[in-house]
């Protein structure tokens, strides 16, 4: 009789397999089968996990010595949480004859409830029609300097993601992600090299995925075979994949959002605008859904400020180089933050059109990220 599954793997292998997978089995519906994470042998020698939700599927390899090959498919909130309180020490892992798991590290054990393996649904190895390879920076910039400005609002499902698209140029291509909620917009365009002609492509990557993304890549070097499938984009490195619903709909004309025409630009220090903007902050109402930041315009200098009758005044001074009849200008003070976070460059430049217009947020170094924002009417 052949026994259960048992394999035996070191602690960072293993955790590091399931911070991966952290978030994308189902969180609600513990009944579903889509709340176990599949566990299978793969020769002697590794383990693969596979981890899934209706809009993300991971599949990633870690090093293990199996001493009975076979499945096992355990609850993921049980397993994740026994993983962050791992001591360092190699991780035993076996099914028992009820379906469970007994996890034992050094001193410890834990029983890790579990279902039958073949009752998981059956992953089909993507076959994308189209794949380029990209930087692993890159697509952490897309993620870290684009994704903070998707929206949260169902009603909207074709923002709710960042559009990535690849248009091929004499040199290679160049890749676009792009995400808004219609009250501001980050668009962030870097030029690739690629070594095989690139077919135009694009694609909504759902705001869930960003996040998973983001951990799929944690660790990983060098560059990721992207590949585009009709209704999924698909990550993939040398140990697993990271398959991604895409959003099937028209993303917006972003460009002609892009406002121009401006009535001035003023070129601003990153850092000493982002602590004037924070020193304006507790005297904003927590209960203001819509909380504001001023920004006057004198000759030589800008003045920061926030008002609050309950919890009174703040401004601070910013030396300039503005001349010209005074303007004053409203803003979300989250968004203008989360704005000035993605702008990682030491000198920013504000483009004012008019106060009920688009600003647009760059910087003078890096021509290929523009942050657009909404003024709040005062």
């Amino acid at each position: 009789m052949v026994a259960g599954m048992e394999f035996t793997a070191a602690k960072k292998d293993f955790a590091s397999a399931l911070a991966k997978a952290q978030g994308i089995p189902e969180q609600r519906n513990l009944a579903s089968v889509m709340a176990n994470i599949l566990l299978e042998s793969v020769g002697s020698d590794a383990v693969r996990l596979t981890a899934q939700s209706y809009e993300v599927t991971l599949v990633t390899v870690f090093p293990a010595h199996v001493s009975s090959p076979g499945r096992m498919a355990l609850t993921a909130r049980s397993l994740t949480d026994r993983a962050r309180m791992l001591p360092e020490a190699p991780v035993n892992l076996s099914i028992m004859e009820n379906q469970w798991a007994n996890l034992s590290v050094g001193q410890r054990s834990s029983t890790i409830p579990g279902i039958l393996p073949d009752n998981m649904p059956e992953v089909v190895p993507p076959s994308p029609t189209v794949e380029v390879m990209l930087p692993r920076a890159l697509l952490l910039e897309m993620a870290d300097r684009v994704g903070f400005a998707m929206s949260v609002d169902e009603g909207r499902p074709n923002l709710n993601g960042i559009n990535i698209s690849i248009s091929p140029t004499e040199t290679g291509a160049t890749v676009d992600a792009v995400a808004t909620d219609g009250h501001r917009l980050s668009w962030l365009s870097r030029p690739i090299e690629t070594s095989a002609p690139v077919e135009r492509v694009s694609a909504i990557l759902h705001r869930k995925g960003v996040a998973d993304l983001k951990r799929f890549l944690d660790g990983v070097e060098g560059d990721v075979k992207v590949g585009f499938l009709r209704n999924a984009v698909v990550f993939t490195i040398d140990t697993g994949y990271l398959l991604v619903r895409q959003i099937e709909l028209e993303y917006p004309e972003f460009r002609k959002v892009i406002p121009s025409g401006f009535r001035f630009t003023v070129d601003m220090d990153r850092e000493e605008l982002v602590s004037a903007v924070k020193w304006a902050q507790p005297s904003i109402s927590s209960d203001n859904k819509s909380p504001i930041i001023r920004l006057r315009f004198e000759s030589g200098k800008a003045v920061v400020m926030a008002r609050d009758p309950e919890r009174g005044d703040a401004n601070t001074s910013m030396d300039v180089a503005f001349e010209g009849e005074a303007f004053e200008i409203a803003y979300n003070n989250r968004y203008l933050l989360e704005a000035l976070s993605a702008v990682t460059e030491q000198t920013v430049t504000l483009s004012i059109k008019g106060e009920a217009s688009a600003s647009l947020l760059t910087s003078p170094s890096d021509d290929g990220l523009r942050q657009v924002i909404m003024p709040v009417r005062m």
